[in-house]
């Protein structure tokens, strides 16, 4: 498994790094997914891109496919219970009852987010655990000016 002291050491330095709080969800014809990231980069400006990190063993990693859809819902600072909610396995089923969430065609965004990011994927690379998507930004939609939802220092910092 590597150096246990190097991951260690990783582990705490990861921690002090202050990440802005999304909700990455994804959606096929039968499910609608949804996952708590904090794995989340814009890669480039021309053409707008942005980077996903997902575990492959999240139940949304087998949605996220190339030429697939995916939505980056930034959570603002009044979101803490979505982050949580969508952070539990065992509450997936669950993470959909909000009125805030709107299917639209072939993607599913939350309304009370500051913002959606709609990307399209273009690729993927496989490392280890994770899988890296990259996606062309294809629709922003500004919901509101609340501060963004904040995790750090293992809690959010919002409180």
């Amino acid at each position: 498994m590597g150096n246990s002291k190097v991951q260690e050491d990783f582990l705490t330095t990861m921690r002090s790094i202050t990440s802005t709080v999304n909700v990455i969800t994804a959606t096929n014809d039968y499910e609608k997914h949804a996952m708590t990231a904090t794995s989340v980069a814009s890669l480039s400006l021309e053409p707008p891109a942005m980077i996903i990190c997902v575990n492959k063993e999240a139940s949304i990693h087998n949605i996220l496919k190339k030429d697939k859809k995916f939505v980056i819902n930034v959570l603002s600072n009044k979101q803490q219970n979505l982050s949580v909610l969508c952070s539990n396995p065992e509450k997936e089923q669950s993470r959909f009852k909000d009125e805030s969430w709107v299917h639209e065609e072939d993607i599913i965004l939350n309304t009370d987010s500051v913002s959606n990011i709609i990307c399209k994927c273009t690729s993927i690379m496989d490392h280890t655990t994770h899988s890296i998507f990259c996606g062309d930004v294809i629709e922003v939609k500004i919901n509101n000016q609340e501060g963004v939802l904040l995790y750090g220092s293992g809690g959010y910092l919002n409180d």
